[in-house]
């Protein structure tokens, strides 16, 4: 259950409801505040491990409500039980908006300062001290772009840290002396406010100044006749109404505080990186961005890849005439020395030449601080199938290996998406597939086909985390920070390939050397065919794929670099170009790798994470999820 109750009180357009969406889930509940058609959205968000009841009010240029919105906010600030009061001020109109702030530290209630639009602010010239604005009302101001998701998660610390500490005297802004000692005797002469109404003593005096409709007939009665003596004395030196010399008091500390707090500075002052965050988060152009970026992407891995494969496979072509002799000499040192061979350039000339542009392009992708923006991109795509935003920086390491993307799931506090990003993590294609991918589309199908492949897994992962999600618990808000952009660093890029490559070859390369080498003698030994023979009814039945790809696919379990190798070595062929596979049995054959569990390591550390029954049932949904995958696209092929 959640702690505390926050709520977000602003004026009309002030980005109120654009900060509740970045704090929650934006498929929030919403119900009609009592006895009104006005709908109050509602949602739980988690920081550090705590859950907190997030409101959304609907915006109020003040408490003296004139519709139907404004006064359920009115009403719901003086008779709801609330922990605090997020005010949320457009940082573009200061002045304007400190007028609500001002009225509501006259209420009284525990209350924080959203800094909104502070970019556009900025954009305008305007730079505003928030220190010193927080200095002058005494309460914590957090700069925002909640457009951008900035400042969001330093927000929400403010107001953890506020709940938990001891409630603080609110500091007081006297009004013109003649009128504030009338507000003191009024405030003094108040009998006790009733429990179930909110506001402090200094609140429902104004108000019985400016808009006595405002105040409980228990506490207006007894102090009738010195309000009507106050008014009229104000009214008698000012020559105006109450409320307007209210008004008044209000709008002068506002352009006070905002002269105090405000500088106007050159536009050529605003950062590089905030005018390229107006573009890479803009809602429209920054998914157009986003779908060229990782078009670009991939087309830079499969090209690069096509041109170090061809570079490398008339040096790997010059060692079988050299292993000849040994066929004379042995069967057994002929059979291993051929399967050595067949893994060492399956490794050299078909897996490292897209494996190392990949791992070079994701290590200055991952520095750079894009993969924040995307996640903020995407979080309202990945909302729709139960998730958050913050699952995409699994995600997008999922594209490097599955098995740390599943260790990055400790930054989801929610155990229910840490769950359903275990479930989905397995479907994105690791290094391993996307090499896999890369060589045998290059080889036989062509890159158009390794694009619609990428397609369809995205759809594959909504489709699969929507169904899930439908019998798990309503997701809740998490919130994540927008680290500013940098240039990436060439040298990190560079240590970090440097280690995938030492791993990739400490770890990886002898696992292709010995699983080569013991398909070259399962084959030899006509063991191949009993494995074959046991996955036939899925394999050639089902898939329609040649019977020799199921010992093919059984050693895929282990590392899915293997399969190229024995896949070549199954079906007899010299090199990927000359396997016997149309182009419809290698797209059925593509996507039913791409989508069947990564690997025996990925199982382990799930099953070490969130135990075994997950990985069980994560490894089955995948073998399910990819064999019908494969079945559809064979029967579209034939189809059309």
């Amino acid at each position: 259950m959640p702690t505390y109750k926050i709520v977000l009180v602003g004026q009309p357009n002030a980005g109120k409801s654009t900060l509740f969406n970045v704090l929650s889930d934006i498929k929030s509940a919403s119900a009609n505040f009592p006895g009104t058609s006005v709908r109050l959205t509602r949602s739980v968000i988690q920081l550090g491990g705590q859950a907190f009841e997030l409101l959304d009010l609907p915006g109020t240029y003040s408490l003296n409500a004139s519709d139907d919105a404004e006064r359920v906010t009115r009403d719901y600030l003086l008779n709801e039980e609330i922990d605090l009061v997020v005010n949320v001020v457009d940082s573009t109109l200061l002045s304007r908006s400190l007028e609500l702030t001002s009225e509501l530290l006259e209420l009284g209630l525990p209350m924080a300062i959203a800094l909104n639009m502070q970019d556009e602010a900025e954009k305008h010239g305007l730079k505003i001290d928030h220190d010193k604005l927080e200095e002058r009302l005494g309460v914590p101001v957090a700069p925002t772009a909640a457009l951008l998701g900035k400042g969001v998660l330093h927000l929400m610390e403010r107001c953890a840290r506020l709940l938990a500490s001891p409630r603080r005297p609110r500091r007081i802004f006297p009004y013109t002396a003649h009128i504030e000692e009338l507000v003191q005797k009024l405030a003094a002469a108040l009998p006790p406010i009733p429990g179930r109404h909110k506001g402090s003593r200094r609140f429902y005096a104004i108000k019985a100044i400016e808009n006595p409709d405002m105040v409980p007939e228990s506490l207006l009665r007894p102090i009738d006749r010195e309000r009507t003596a106050a008014c009229a004395q104000i009214e008698d030196f000012h020559k105006v109404e109450c409320y307007e010399s209210i008004a008044y008091e209000r709008h002068h500390l506002a352009m006070k505080l905002s002269e105090e707090t405000c500088d106007f500075v050159p536009r050529k002052t605003i950062h590089l990186h905030d005018r390229l965050d107006r573009f890479l988060l803009h809602p429209l152009l920054g998914r157009v961005f986003l779908v060229v970026y990782f078009l670009l992407f991939f087309s830079v891995i499969f090209f690069t890849g096509n041109i170090f494969s061809r570079w490398l496979d008339p040096l790997l072509n010059r060692v079988p005439p050299l292993l000849l002799p040994l066929q004379r000499v042995s069967g057994f040192l002929w059979v291993t020395a051929d399967g050595l061979f067949q893994g060492l350039a399956g490794s050299l000339g078909v897996v490292l030449p897209y494996f190392l542009p990949l791992i070079i392009l994701h290590s200055l992708f991952e520095d750079s601080g894009y993969l924040s923006r995307i996640a903020f991109l995407l979080d309202g795509l990945l909302h729709r199938i139960g998730l958050h935003g913050k699952s995409v920086a699994a995600f997008i390491l999922g594209i490097g290996c599955t098995a740390p993307a599943l260790y990055a799931t400790r930054i989801l506090e929610n155990r229910r998406d840490r769950f359903l990003s275990a479930l989905l993590l397995p479907f994105i294609p690791c290094s391993a597939r996307n090499a896999v991918i890369f060589a045998l589309t290059a080889a036989l199908a062509g890159p158009f086909w390794a694009l619609a492949i990428y397609v369809f897994v995205l759809l594959v992962i909504g489709i699969t985390g929507k169904g899930i999600s439908l019998f798990l618990a309503k997701p809740g808000g998490l919130i994540m920070e927008i680290p500013d952009l940098k240039v990436p660093s060439p040298r990190n890029a560079l240590a970090n390939t440097g280690r995938q490559l030492r791993e990739f070859s400490v770890s990886v390369i002898p696992l292709l050397l010995l699983g080569s080498v013991l398909m070259s003698w399962l084959l030899r030994l006509d063991i191949a065919d009993g494995i074959d023979a046991l996955f036939s009814p899925l394999v050639k039945g089902f898939l329609g794929l040649p019977e020799q790809l199921g010992t093919t696919l059984a050693f895929g379990f282990l590392r899915k670099e293997l399969i190229v190798i024995s896949a070549q070595q199954a079906l007899g062929a010299a090199s990927l170009a000359l396997l016997p596979l149309t182009l419809a049995q290698t797209v059925v054959f593509l996507v039913f790798v791409t989508l069947y569990f990564p690997c025996l390591t990925t199982f382990v550390v799930m099953g070490r994470e969130f135990g075994w029954k997950t990985a069980g049932l994560s490894a089955l949904l995948s073998l399910v999820v990819a064999s019908a995958a494969a079945a559809l696209f064979r029967w579209l092929f034939v189809f059309f």
